[in-house]
């Protein structure tokens, strides 16, 4: 499984189209983290006009299997809906939000 998670300044990013990389997280059947990378993002707002929708196209190119996010704007969600699973976050610390996630503490957005 692949999950990815959207960084601002080594933190989880408020809001997903402005984050700076994702970390890609590599994590096997039992639940555990076996590898992981660093993906570039291109910012909303960063002056390249790029939008919301860069920042999807970038994530989709990894093929990731689920997302955790804090924020995300209604078109990144419906860009994103039924290519991969979208969680919520409940903590911007990225260490805590995964442990969170691999012991199955966050819901699924629908």
């Amino acid at each position: 499984m692949k999950l990815a998670i959207p960084i601002i300044n080594e933190k989880v990013s408020e809001h997903f189209g402005k984050s700076e990389y994702f970390i890609i997280y590599e994590i096997n059947e039992n639940n555990e983290v076996i590898g992981s990378k660093k993906l570039e993002n291109n910012p909303c707002g960063d002056g390249s006009h790029s939008g919301h929708g860069s920042t999807v196209q970038t994530l989709l190119a990894e093929n990731p299997d689920a997302v955790l996010f804090i924020n995300m704007g209604q078109r990144s969600i419906t860009s994103l809906a039924g290519k991969t699973a979208l969680y919520r976050a409940n903590d911007l610390d990225v260490e805590n939000s995964l442990k969170e996630f691999l012991n199955g503490n966050l819901q699924q957005v629908q």
